[in-house]
């Protein structure tokens, strides 16, 4: 197979992600665990550190599952019969899951174990969370719902998972950004700017025949959901 350009390449890696997500149980479980964790952890003022060590635990678990399914596809692609050599990969690839999710619990434990006991504090306080990690969290966010919007609708509307598809990812991460900076600048020409930007951004993705108008607009607009739930609602 020759190897295509930057974009393809990233794009095959996606639709790898894509794919173990629709047909692995364990991989949907994990992408809503994340999610929740995610979220979670604007509640809980995270230290750099910390939120460190959570990203890294949510990427060693899932990586582990998607190298697992891997092994056990390619197993059953060339042992159709039953062999104890067959068995015995399986076995350890899944016991390579299981050791990291063991490690993501104590690592949830430690980190979220003494935020958890001051409950109280945090519900009946304003939550406090700097904006480097409200803006990271609404841009990790996106990414992740629109993966997960075009997994969702990416048989009706065609296109790949990285390029085309049901809501561009261009638009709602530079709408997301746009709306980042305006909340954090709060000065009106910056505002204009950012937003200018993110227009250009969407517009060349209809120009450019890779989205239509309405998967632009999809994008735009969860981006600007996120970055005003995230800074306005629970920051």
């Amino acid at each position: 197979m020759k190897s295509g350009n930057f974009i393809s390449s990233f794009n095959y890696a996606v639709q790898g992600i894509i794919s173990a997500l629709k047909t692995e149980r364990n991989m949907k479980f994990h992408y809503l665990a994340s999610v929740g964790v995610i979220i979670a952890s604007l509640f809980m003022d995270l230290s750099r550190t910390e939120f460190m060590l959570m990203i890294f635990s949510i990427t060693f678990v899932v990586t582990a599952e998607m190298i697992n399914t891997a092994i056990e596809r390619t197993v059953d692609l060339v042992v159709q019969d039953y062999n104890p050599i067959a068995k015995y990969i399986k076995d350890v690839s899944a016991g390579a899951v299981l050791i990291s999710s063991i490690n993501a619990v104590v690592c949830a434990y430690l980190i979220f174990y003494d935020k958890i006991t001051i409950a109280e504090d945090f519900i009946l306080n304003k939550i406090k969370n700097s904006n480097d990690h409200l803006a990271f969290v609404s841009i990790l966010m996106v990414l992740i719902l629109t993966v997960g919007g075009k997994y969702i609708r990416a048989k009706k509307n065609g296109g790949t998972y990285f390029q085309g598809g049901a809501i561009s990812g261009h638009a709602s991460l530079s709408f997301c950004a746009a709306t980042i900076i305006s909340l954090i600048s709060e000065n009106t020409l910056v505002t204009l700017l950012s937003f200018f930007v993110a227009l250009l951004v969407a517009e060349s993705r209809v120009e450019g025949k890779i989205h239509k108008v309405s998967e632009v607009i999809s994008g735009a607009i969860l981006g600007v959901c996120v970055a005003i739930f995230i800074f306005k609602i629970i920051g």
